[in-house]
């Protein structure tokens, strides 16, 4: 019993060597790597034949046994140690490695010369023992040195063979560390050596289809490995499933036979369920395709038609380009896309892709969208016509019926949250999507969620800045009426009491004319848009002059303290009294009546200095730093705009110059303002 199923594991190991061979000599692609391995995997599988013949028949000559168990491991160690050359391990290992398993090699073949009596009944034990113990642990030390002096990103692809081989060596060691200390061979041992070597095999197999230098391209039709998987799959469960049943009867005594047939028809039901379990089978079949078979994209070749795609929003709106992205991925003709929207939280049908059919907006409680929020999946709508069940939950709206052609269903999903749908037709030929097509879809789908909710912040930046220039010119407009309202309110307020006072109407008059004057400025740049206005030299004692003059009509008075040298500034003047004006009455605001406000002019011989300084309520470095130049900040709460400050600084930078505030809570305020002093040529 024990050399059949010792016969057949050896057999068995032979057939998957011999196939492996088949497979690697039709993908070689003139590699030394691959060559050395076929050589490799013949003499494996001619071992394995070998050792399964003799345990059935007894009739290999020992020398052959002798010769092929030391031979065996010895191609794998000079396998190994051309790898270790690929990497720059030490050439002494490697060297050492080669010839101890030669010498063992060459010790039992001269024995065998010299002495022929010493080989009968499976002799040279006394070579095959310890030199089989040696060759094996210089086989993993061989693995050890390639694994750890692989850098890390090329160890991925280099595991299943450091496990393969590991695994065979270890047994290995295992086998004859037994036989050195008992000068001979367990049965045991010898006899699931051949089982064990089983799952070897496929590892290696494994090993040379992830290493492309190898250039061994192995390729097996997935449905003959998906079958023959279940068939071995099938065949180990029924072996596991007798030895269980052999078991109950050795050992259970009178209740033996009843056990036994109450096991064997859990076993059956278990099998059929798992045969017939439509969910484990595609689960099995995916597990397959990814790790048996190339991947059915070169997926640099689908990233960058994508990118080309996504780069052609020039000639199209951006969501057909979205569409047609994705639709070229499956071959699909046409498709649609829905994109959610906040304000009427629904789906809006927002642009087509070679589809004329008429389809609804789509409401956020929709069964469909429920099913999509709800799992991110690809619907596939032939798959969900042959197996319902596999999207568990989903119910087809009524409005999908009329559409004769949908097919896919493409999340678009940005940050977890579904942002949009793509809806595409059937693609010429069998709509049949496997595992590959739809993370692909699903990648790429979320790709372009990203691209269009880009799209949609830049379309709102763009709004938001056209709302900014807007309100920034409506609360420029709003400042500068503002002041010519309080100086016509003064006069109004004052007219009934001085309106037959002379003196009194001349200063209306002026005040008025100065206010249509302000206006019409205010007109003009209006028109000429964000240019600039006119600047010219103007005195800076003129300019200064102006602006406390404005401000002379409120409590407490703008005192003026003018040098004797004369500085000229490069400016429109309407522009610079106006932000004089601005600094001068915030300064008013700010103190009390019976206060002091102080304008003073200082110069050097690159920049002109206007000093606004106040006793008033002062401003905390906080503030300064994080509200005063920002736009609609103010400390007058409601009464201010706050934007005289911002106003002022940005008016200085555009001439070259700034603002600087100095203040102190309780204590006053400083305002500096300064702009380069304008030289005359002449």
């Amino acid at each position: 019993m024990l050399n059949t199923v010792a016969a057949g594991g050896y057999f068995l190991v032979g057939v998957l060597f011999l196939v492996l061979v088949a497979l690697l000599a039709t993908s070689w692609r003139s590699s030394r790597a691959g060559i050395y391995l076929i050589v490799v995997c013949l003499i494996n599988a001619a071992w394995g034949f070998a050792l399964a013949w003799n345990q059935s028949q007894s009739s290999v000559e020992p020398v052959a046994i002798f010769v092929l168990e030391v031979l065996r491991p010895t191609t794998w160690v000079v396998f190994l140690a051309y790898l270790a050359a690929q990497i720059g391990v030490n050439q002494f290992i490697r060297r050492a490695s080669v010839i101890l398993c030669l010498a063992v090699l060459v010790a039992g073949t001269a024995v065998w010369v010299h002495d022929q009596r010493y080989f009968a009944s499976f002799s040279l034990g006394s070579i095959l023992f310890p030199g089989g113990l040696a060759i094996a642990l210089t086989g993993l030390l061989l693995i050890e040195q390639v694994y750890r002096n692989t850098p890390a990103e090329g160890r991925w692809a280099l595991k299943p063979l450091v496990l393969g081989l590991g695994g065979m060596f270890t047994y290995d060691l295992f086998l004859y560390s037994q036989a050195v200390l008992f000068s001979a061979l367990d049965p045991a041992t010898w006899t699931a050596r051949g089982v064990i070597n089983l799952f070897f095999v496929p590892a290696i197999a494994v090993a040379a289809r992830r290493n492309p230098d190898w250039k061994l391209r192995i390729f097996v039709s997935r449905h003959v490995v998906f079958y023959t998987t279940t068939l071995v799959a099938v065949g180990a469960y029924l072996i596991v499933m007798s030895l269980g049943g052999y078991l109950l009867i050795r050992f259970g005594g009178s209740w033996g036979v009843v056990a036994r047939v109450v096991f064997f028809a859990g076993a059956i039901m278990v099998l059929l369920v798992l045969l017939f379990s439509t969910t484990l089978r595609a689960r099995l079949r995916v597990f397959l395709n990814k790790h048996f078979f190339h991947n059915k994209y070169d997926y640099r070749e689908e990233w960058m038609r994508l990118i080309d795609t996504l780069a052609e929003f020039e000639e199209s709106s951006t969501r057909e380009v979205a569409v047609k992205a994705v639709a070229q991925i499956v071959n699909s003709p046409s498709g649609v896309v829905w994109l959610f929207s906040e304000s009427e939280n629904q789906f809006l049908l927002d642009s087509r892709f070679e589809f004329e059919q008429e389809l609804p907006d789509l409401d956020v409680n929709d069964s469909l969208i429920a099913f999509i929020r709800r799992d991110k999946w690809v619907v596939d709508l032939f798959e969900f016509s042959c197996d319902p069940e596999m999207y568990e939950g989903l119910a087809l709206p009524e409005w999908i019926r009329p559409v004769t052609n949908a097919w896919l269903f493409v999340p678009l999903v940005f940050g977890q949250e579904l942002i949009g749908l793509i809806m595409l037709t059937k693609a010429p030929g069998p709509p049949k999507l496997n595992y590959e097509d739809r993370d692909l879809l699903k990648t790429v789908g979320n790709h372009v969620a990203v691209h269009l909710a880009e799209a949609r912040s830049e379309r709102l930046l763009a709004e938001a800045q056209q709302f900014d220039a807007y309100n920034k010119l409506t609360a420029f407009l709003m400042h500068d009426l503002n002041n010519l309202i309080a100086q016509q309110s003064l006069i109004v307020s004052n007219a009934e009491k001085h309106k037959r006072n002379p003196e009194f109407v001349d200063d209306a008059i002026s005040t008025i004319a100065g206010s249509v004057e302000r206006m019409k400025a205010v007109m003009d740049q209006l028109k000429r848009g964000k240019g600039r206005a006119l600047s010219k030299p103007v005195q800076l004692k003129f300019l200064a002059s102006a602006a406390v003059d404005r401000c002379l009509n409120r409590e407490p008075q703008p005192r003026l303290e003018l040098n004797d040298e004369d500085v000229l500034v490069n400016a429109n003047a309407d522009e610079f009294i106006m932000v004089l004006t601005h600094l001068v009455r915030n300064a008013q605001d700010a103190t009390e009546k019976d206060g002091d406000v102080t304008v003073k002019l200082q110069s050097d011989a690159e920049f002109a200095r206007i000093i606004v300084k106040d006793g008033g309520t002062g401003m905390s470095q906080q503030f300064i730093r994080e509200k005063l130049f920002r736009p609609f900040q103010s400390t007058k709460g409601s009464e201010g705009m706050g934007i005289g400050a911002y106003q002022a600084r940005e008016f200085a930078r555009s001439h070259g110059g700034d603002v600087i505030a100095t203040s102190v809570a309780g204590e006053g305020t400083e305002m500096t303002l300064f702009v380069p002093r304008f030289h005359s040529r002449a």
